[in-house]
């Protein structure tokens, strides 16, 4: 795994990177996944055990492709949103709508979720919290399980995070090369 670019979404507060097994950012790339519904089939069929587990309720596969797509549009508007309030008012900022990945553990470089918006959301966008409304996106994911542990498409979404922690952190002094998208 290799970072090869990491792109402004929001000029000074949201930013994502570019992994050199993908053509696009992680951001662009769950938003792009989410609203598509080919790739939601798939994803609901290879996962429907988990989707039909009881803690999603009776939903198929047909609703949860609906659901998907508008609660991605939704996450998408909000984020982009408090990204770009969080510049003017402190009470409005992406710190605000991410939340630690692990509770009770307060690091430099702070590995965080968002959530979707609705009270049970599958959707996540994971994130390295550089400071109060800068944000570096390194994955998403749909979340059917309690944890990140038993599946191998979060593991690999936990993988990411380290990876780009550890990037961040490796490259703090050396003024990160942020690349404005056109």
């Amino acid at each position: 795994m290799k970072i090869i670019d990491t792109f402004a979404v929001i000029t000074d507060s949201l930013y994502s990177v570019q992994y050199d097994d993908e053509s696009l950012h992680e951001f662009e790339k769950y938003f792009d996944l989410w609203n598509n519904p080919m790739y939601l089939r798939e994803f609901f069929e290879e996962h429907e055990k988990d989707l039909k587990s009881g803690f999603w309720s009776d939903i198929t596969i047909e609703e949860a492709i609906i659901r998907t797509r508008k609660e991605a549009k939704s996450l998408e508007k909000k984020i982009k949103q408090l990204a770009e309030y969080g510049k003017v008012d402190p009470d409005e900022t992406l710190s605000t709508f991410f939340e630690p990945l692990s509770v009770g553990k307060i690091e430099k470089f702070e590995k965080d979720k968002a959530k979707g918006l609705s009270r049970k959301s599958w959707l996540r966008i994971y994130a390295i919290r550089i400071d109060v409304n800068f944000f570096v996106v390194c994955g998403g994911a749909i979340k059917l399980t309690k944890t990140m542990n038993t599946r191998i498409h979060l593991l690999k979404e936990l993988e990411k995070l380290e990876f780009t922690r550890n990037y961040l952190m490796e490259n703090e002094e050396d003024n990160l090369d942020f690349v404005e998208l056109t």
